[in-house]
């Protein structure tokens, strides 16, 4: 973004729009109070899009529904529903599964999918994530909300007001070569077999295994449940600080030499007096578990040549 930023400074462009080279993928940057642009990550702009569609489409579309990855913001999920929606978001990370769904569950009623790496898509005329019309979708309602003197920002406030506060963010640690792929694999054994029960101010309660096809409680690591579907390398924590909900993702990458961890929060709205204030509480939060997590994972298993 910052040539784009550079070169509307002086003037009064408030958002700014980009894509990767083939154009399936869609950031977005927008101009804050202060004359600052901020880059919103895609969960952010997932929510805000899927916002948009179903505000647009309540009460047209008869069996209507919304497809997420298991890694992407619970937040699409809460405004789907509350708009009468149907959601499907227990999908292993990848737009192909999104793909997948629109054609078992019926491309008609498809009405949007959205994962948290910048992929949208409404419409059925593809099966992949689209930049285009993501972006199209995402001016139309920066046009309306400038019509009434807002902007992205204030609308995700609105939502936050609406459905809660939520919080995302992920984090990767690379190891290279043999002895990394090695690594990565004692780390998964490690998170599987002997999980983590308290990370910074959070605690963990229940993991679930998609590998195994579990729900298992912690500290015991006792199967709670069985898990359907998907089937796949992921594993995601399920904590609690008072009344805020805390998980963590965790798998290795498919392309990559690391692991990826994804953060998610989440505030009740009834307990948010404050928005600023909640937000800095939440990321705070966040980044003391992101700390912990990755000395926990140091200390198990130290990254070696």
């Amino acid at each position: 973004f910052d040539p784009a930023i550079e070169a509307v400074s002086g003037t009064d462009v408030g958002l700014i729009l980009a894509s990767d080279p083939d154009a399936d993928r869609l950031g977005v940057s927008v101009k804050d109070a202060n004359g600052k642009f901020q880059h919103l990550t895609g969960n952010r702009i997932g929510a805000l899009i899927a916002d948009y569609v179903t505000g647009k489409k309540q009460g047209q579309v008869d069996g209507g529904y919304v497809v997420e990855t298991l890694v992407t913001t619970p937040l699409i999920a809460e405004i789907a529903k509350a708009r009468g929606f149907r959601v499907i978001n227990d999908l292993l990370v990848g737009f192909k599964y999104i793909g997948q769904t629109m054609d078992a569950e019926g491309p008609d009623q498809f009405v949007f999918g959205a994962e948290e790496s910048l992929g949208y898509l409404a419409g059925q005329y593809a099966r992949d994530k689209d930049a285009g019309v993501a972006a199209l979708l995402l001016l139309e309602l920066a046009a309306e909300l400038h019509a009434e003197g807002k902007t992205l920002l204030d609308r995700l406030d609105e939502l936050f007001l609406e459905f809660g506060y939520f919080f995302e963010c992920q984090k990767s640690q690379v190891r290279k070569g043999s002895s990394g792929q090695k690594q990565i694999g004692q780390i998964l054994d490690e998170f599987r077999n002997n999980p983590p029960s308290q990370l910074g101010d959070v605690t963990l309660t229940a993991v679930r295994d998609y590998e195994t096809g579990e729900r298992r409680s912690i500290p015991d690591n006792a199967v709670e449940s069985k898990i359907a579907k998907p089937e796949g390398n992921l594993l995601i924590f399920e904590g609690q600080r008072g009344e805020e909900s805390y998980a963590i993702a965790v798998r290795p990458s498919g392309t990559e030499p690391k692991i990826k961890y994804y953060f998610f929060a989440q505030t009740p709205k009834e307990t948010i007096s404050d928005l600023a204030q909640t937000t800095k509480n939440t990321e705070a939060v966040v980044d003391s578990i992101q700390n912990a997590l990755i000395d926990w994972v140091n200390k198990r298993v130290p990254e070696t040549d």
